[in-house]
């Protein structure tokens, strides 16, 4: 990707993680993207898939600091993550963050516990505003079997937020 591509995944990937919309992320903004997680999905916080999801979003935050806090004041700006986006990317060291969310996630989806995901339960956590789901969904169910497996899913998730696409 592009130089001009990472930061625009950067920059599109920052404002969706700044839940508050206050120009830094902190680990409220992981917290409550856990919340919205669960709200969306309608898991419960104190079941093992909740706690999965809490979980992966305070990992993905405790990461985040190390890696991006540069002047370590407890909150990453835009710049900082930014700058740091590209080579994390590069690295695969966004992957340390991304999969487990993505699995967790999924976890939580997956109401029937069986694996895989419908179309139903792909709208409730695929939640990029303008997306036009069906479509979506057709593009994220590599194999067309019209279920999503934890790993089409989390390859989405990841092109999603490195690819842009």
């Amino acid at each position: 990707m592009p130089q001009n591509g990472f930061r625009a995944s950067a920059e599109r990937n920052f404002d969706d993680l700044d839940t508050d919309r206050d120009g830094l992320l902190t680990r409220y903004d992981y917290m409550a993207l856990a919340q919205r997680r669960l709200e969306q999905t309608g898991a419960p916080a104190d079941t093992p898939e909740g706690e999965a999801v809490v979980d992966a979003f305070l990992n993905a935050w405790d990461i985040h600091a190390r890696a991006l806090d540069t002047d370590r004041d407890g909150r990453i700006t835009k710049e900082e993550y930014v700058r740091s986006f590209e080579s994390l990317a590069r690295a695969g060291a966004l992957d340390t963050v991304l999969t487990p969310i993505s699995l967790a996630t999924f976890g939580a989806a997956d109401r029937d516990g069986d694996g895989r995901i419908t179309a139903e339960e792909f709208g409730a956590v695929w939640s990029r505003p303008g997306t036009d789901l069906g479509t979506a969904f057709s593009m994220v169910d590599a194999d067309g079997d019209g279920r999503i497996s934890a790993e089409e899913y989390a390859r989405a998730r990841r092109r999603l937020l490195i690819g842009g696409t």
